[in-house]
């Protein structure tokens, strides 16, 4: 009897603290309808989404700390290579690391005092992208979450 007792106020306890603690929201997977762009992030860390451009290439969202993603999609330009991105970001930003493959390439480092990481896919015509920017002092926060989220970025070779 004490046992079942026992257990009794055990499985009570365990629900009152399930209850009582926050439950975390989803991942987002977001799909861009112009050029088929998609990524998926978790959406309690960026809750505020931002107006969407007119020209419909892609969306981003915001945390009240200052954080921010962008998911997008463009044309490639003439010419545009991985290294051309690596060589164009160092010309305006401080970049502390960067890694590249054919079709692929991975930029980050530091503009206007905040971390950036951004990830590119060349797919064909189309340049996809997922770019996470976030002050210093939220980079326990972020850092763990830019390799996941980026690795997520997928498109095709061509607008859907």
């Amino acid at each position: 009897m004490a046992i079942r007792r026992l257990a009794l106020a055990a499985a009570g306890l365990t629900l009152a603290f399930t209850a009582a603690s926050p439950a975390l929201a989803e991942d987002v997977t977001y799909r861009n309808e112009r050029f088929g762009t998609t990524a998926t992030f978790p959406a309690e860390l960026f809750p505020d989404q931002l107006p969407a451009p007119t020209n419909g290439d892609g969306l981003g969202w915001t945390s009240p700390e200052g954080a921010e993603i962008f998911i997008y999609a463009r044309p490639r330009q003439d010419g545009e290579t991985p290294r051309t991105v690596v060589r164009d970001r160092g010309s305006v930003d401080d970049v502390t690391y960067d890694r590249s493959g054919r079709r692929w390439v991975v930029v980050s480092g530091y503009r206007d005092g905040r971390i950036f990481y951004e990830r590119y896919i060349f797919r064909g015509d189309l340049v996809h992208s997922v770019s996470i920017r976030y002050p210093e002092t939220l980079r326990a926060t972020y850092d763990p979450l830019v390799g996941p989220v980026t690795m997520s970025l997928q498109g095709p070779s061509s607008g859907s």
